[in-house]
Order: C-alpha cells, then structure tokens, then sequence
C-alpha cells in the first residue's frame, strides 16, 4: 500500500520490484548466505549472532523503507533486507535439521513448509485487514514488532531448542521402542551364558 500510494506503483514497477527481490533472495541463498557462514556462522554462538544481526536489519530496513523518498533508495535498502532474509533461511534450515532424527527430517520439513505456506496465506490477509485500520503504519509496526518477537525468541531460546537440541540419549524413549539397555543386555549374555 505505502509503495502504491508513494510511487504510483502499478503493475509493470510491481513486476520489477519483485523480480528483484526473487533475484536477490536467490543470490543471497546461492552466494551470500554461504559466504557469511563460512566466515561468520562456525559455531552455534556465532549462528545465533548472525541470525541477531539479521533480525536488526529486517526492522531497521523497513523503518527506513518507509521514510524512503526515492524508489532507488527503497531498492538499496531492500536489497540487504532480501539478502538478510535468505541466511535466516539458511540457517533456519540447516540448524532444524539437528532436532529430528534422520527418520523424522522428511517429516519435520513437511510440516515446516506446511507453516511457513500458512505464513505466506495468512501474512497478507492480516496485513490487509491492518491496512484497513491504518494504511501505513498498522503494517509497519506489526512487521516490525514481530521481527522484535523473532528477535527475542532467537536470542533467549535458539542456542537450546534448536541449535544445540538435546541428544538422542536425552530424548524420552517412545512407548513403542524398546526400553532395554546396553547393561541389561550385557546381563542378559552373561545370563545365558552360565
């Protein structure tokens, strides 16, 4: 709404300004976000700092988006937010991998993707309605204050919940799985044995 009633957009600049945020989003996951890791994202500290740092300038860049008087500035701005966006998806995906066990991964990316498609249906309904109330400034605070929630989250429970997730020895055993141990088994050899 805030680009339409600024820029005039209509549908060919929002043709363009997509595309550019496919492209950026696609350089940034086959370039940049490896890049970054490489250099900043070798231990989980490290992750959690860069994934800090992205939130930041995800809100930061969609404050100054909108204070933008020039299209090429809300382009040179949007650039690093897309940029930004794509190692949180790196990261988001390459970290989730450690909570499940190699059995359950297909499992847990299906429903990953289930809600990040609900993210995508339901985002834009509430930004509507949002709109509805406030064209500008509804959208903006809610995009940036769930960014602050993200942030939030990322900073007091990343490390533990899904970056360094308790070890399969630390995980309840099923109903269903056996609840026999290498010491019992160990007795039970012995047992037989004798």
């Amino acid at each position: 709404v805030a680009l339409k009633t600024r820029f005039q957009f209509g549908p060919k600049q929002y043709g363009q300004y997509f595309g550019f945020i496919g492209l950026t989003f696609a350089l940034s996951q086959g370039f940049a976000a490896k890049l970054l890791l490489k250099h900043f994202g070798k231990t989980t500290q490290q992750r959690t700092r860069l994934l800090l740092a992205c939130c930041c300038l995800l809100g930061a860049g969609r404050l100054f988006v909108y204070y933008a008087s020039s299209m090429w500035i809300v382009y040179a701005v949007y650039g690093p937010i897309v940029m930004a966006l794509g190692v949180v998806n790196t990261i988001f995906t390459a970290d989730t991998s450690n909570i499940a066990s190699p059995q359950e991964l297909g499992g847990l990316f299906g429903i990953l993707a289930s809600v990040e498609s609900l993210a995508g249906i339901v985002g834009p309904i509430l930004g509507g309605l949002l709109a509805k109330v406030d064209p500008e400034q509804a959208p903006l605070t809610a995009v940036v204050g769930l960014y602050g929630v993200v942030f939030a989250l990322i900073y007091t429970k990343y490390e533990e919940v899904v970056a360094n997730p308790r070890t399969k020895g630390d995980v309840p055993k099923n109903e269903n799985e056996s609840s026999v141990s290498e010491g019992d088994m160990k007795e039970a050899s012995s047992k037989k044995d004798d």
